[in-house]
């Protein structure tokens, strides 16, 4: 997911048509894993379900603005379940603490997921502007740990959580762990995205990276399945065709990674390969069939969330198929409105039968079991969200 990309209103409306320091605030915590799960799965109706497999991103940088009042508006009322962080809602360390502050305490039931793409070098939405650390790229952190060890690539993830953590987030949008193996790639390999050609450099620094992320009460999105390294686009502009580039080494991160228990989330990309597609030129991110290679037991056997890359349309599509949290980031349009309008044609979509309740219901419960294990600080180690 990028800046530059945003979400079209029109594009929305038109695809319902179709198929279209301080710690981090959080509610308050029942004794025990068991009884949040309870707490959270009772009286829950539709549309609250619905609810929190959407996220957005809005205008403003505090509660005073009408973007921020808004999105919390939205949240307490659970039409939208997250929200995504971008330059613009971010001056300083202590207007970003207020701010998630202010939009956290908005559910008492689940906490809302508060993201960022934090993943260094070019895509670092926290940085020395508003007054916090630049951390290297990934291709950059890669060849520190060449140099010597891991302590380094530990240290400086460690720090990068932890300002998250302080910051009031709980979301961040990496690491990538595609594949460099397209040095002519301009989304991935020309912006230093990815740790290397290795699939076993990218699953030991992707690791580190996860760990110290869970150490500091921190979910990360694994991104972009099925792997974006090969391709000669970018995702964000036109559709990638990875048919002839793409391998099956680019999956072997998520495997190794999945098999470790470390996977919180996985982004599925805006790619078009036909053993991933449902047909028509689908990409990933709209198929059934990728969702089904993710999870699959004896290979990678994904059970957590999956998460869109930022859509433009087809939202009805993306559900269907088995996305779990779309993402939109409003970027352009910054419609206060945005996350109801989304929720509206997702619950028309239920109501019509092209979405089927059970798909909700499922989104929801892995949704809910990975904010359980933030609310109650359990995401370190093994045992990522196994909802079915």
């Amino acid at each position: 997911m990028t800046y530059g990309l945003h979400v079209c209103v029109s594009l929305l409306l038109a695809a319902a048509s179709i198929t279209f320091t301080a710690p981090v605030l959080r509610a308050a915590e029942p004794d025990s894993l068991a009884e949040l799960r309870a707490t959270a799965e009772a009286d829950v109706d539709l549309d609250q379900m619905i609810g929190q497999t959407i996220m957005v991103g809005f205008s403003g940088r505090d509660e005073h603005d009408q973007g921020v009042s808004g999105v919390r508006d939205q949240l307490a009322k659970g039409v939208i379940g997250g929200v995504v962080l971008y330059p613009e809602n971010i001056v300083s360390g202590e207007q970003l603490r207020l701010l998630t502050a202010f939009l956290t305490h908005a559910n008492s039931k689940l906490v809302p997921f508060i993201a960022v793409d934090q993943e260094g070098g070019m895509v670092q939405r926290l940085g020395p502007r508003s007054g916090y650390a630049r951390y290297p790229s990934a291709r950059g952190m890669a060849r520190e740990a060449k140099a010597g060890t891991l302590d380094t690539a530990r240290d400086r993830y460690q720090a990068m959580a932890k300002e998250l953590a302080t910051a009031g987030i709980n979301v961040n949008f990496g690491p990538v762990v595609d594949l460099s193996v397209n040095p002519w790639n301009t989304v991935i390999a020309r912006r230093k995205r990815s740790f290397g050609a290795d699939a076993e450099t990218v699953s030991t620094l992707a690791r580190t990276f996860i760990t110290a992320h869970r150490e500091a009460n921190v979910a990360t999105v694994a991104k972009h399945f099925p792997g974006h390294g090969s391709s000669w686009s970018d995702s964000h502009k036109t559709l990638p065709d990875i048919a002839s580039s793409w391998t099956e080494a680019e999956l072997q991160p998520y495997a190794a990674l999945s098999h470790d228990g470390l996977l919180d989330m996985v982004m599925v990309g805006h790619l078009y390969h036909p053993r991933f597609s449902d047909g028509e030129k689908l990409p990933a991110s709209l198929s059934a069939n990728a969702i089904h290679a993710l999870r699959a037991d004896g290979y990678i056997g994904f059970k957590g969330v999956v998460v869109s890359d930022d859509l433009e349309n087809r939202v009805v599509k993306a559900i269907s198929a088995g996305v779990d949290l779309l993402v939109l980031s409003n970027v352009k349009s910054r419609d206060p409105d945005l996350g109801a309008k989304i929720h509206a044609i997702i619950s028309d979509g239920v109501r019509d039968g092209s979405i089927p309740r059970a798909r909700i219901q499922a989104a929801y419960r892995r949704i809910a079991a990975l904010k359980q294990r933030l609310m109650a600080h359990e995401l370190a180690g093994r045992g990522a969200a196994t909802a079915q």
